[in-house]
């Protein structure tokens, strides 16, 4: 019985020197005005060497509790539905009369020494504030009707580009020089699709009647020769 009693007293001496971390989420309006409208999923996770990892699950005083910790560095998250926590560095160093434990802020994909503003500090309890940074937006809004997105699509430019020729050339072709306006007519005349031999006239000269009459009359010369 005497052996046990030191190694007793040893134990709860370690246990009562231990760190503890206390993390609440305050009413922090108009971002969350009540934290007890956060998700029953709501948890916390202390990330430390390879092999250590703590979870707190969101108790009814919105705080999460981690007592116990061990000397290291960790990487304190808040995991919500909802919202957005920063996330935290937290050392637990040994000192002479116990253990030390300090927050600062920290951010992803900086440096780990690279340290922000400091949450608090002090020697075995810690009791951290975190409020959230923002809300999780998880739908996307409909725009409004844009006058320039919709004057910039192709079928609008095209039919305003339509516009500007069908009511703006005879304006042109009334001031325009007298010699230009007789070289226009005359490349008019020259083209394909204009003129006396041009193909829409041909076209729309074309006899079908007398067409097929002269294949007829072909087909029937050609049957009498072969008679011969």
């Amino acid at each position: 019985m005497l052996l046990l009693t030191p190694l007793v007293f040893a134990t709860l001496t370690s246990i009562a020197s231990a760190a503890r971390l206390t993390v609440s989420i305050p009413s922090s309006p108009p971002l969350l005005p009540n934290p007890g409208s956060l998700a029953p999923s709501t948890h916390a996770i202390l990330l430390g060497p390879p092999g250590t990892r703590y979870s707190a699950p969101l108790r009814r005083d919105n705080t999460f509790a981690f007592p116990d910790l061990e000397e290291a560095s960790y990487l304190l998250t808040i995991q919500s539905r909802d919202y957005f926590f920063p996330p935290l560095r937290v050392d637990v160093t040994k000192a002479a009369d116990g253990q030390t434990i300090a927050a600062w802020q920290t951010f992803r994909g900086n440096e780990w020494s690279n340290k922000g503003p400091q949450y608090g500090s002090a020697k075995g309890t810690l009791n951290i504030q975190v409020s959230p940074s923002s809300q999780k937006d998880f739908y996307q809004h409909r725009g409004g009707f844009d006058i320039m997105s919709f004057v910039k699509s192709p079928m609008i430019l095209m039919g305003l580009v339509s516009v500007v020729f069908i009511f703006g050339m005879p304006y042109i072709m009334d001031n325009m020089d007298p010699e230009m306006k007789e070289e226009m007519a005359e490349m008019q005349k020259k083209g394909p699709l204009s003129g006396s031999n041009g193909a829409a006239s041909q076209i729309q000269n074309f006899d079908m009647a007398g067409w097929l009459a002269g294949k007829g009359s072909g087909a029937e010369s050609g049957g009498t020769v072969k008679k011969r």
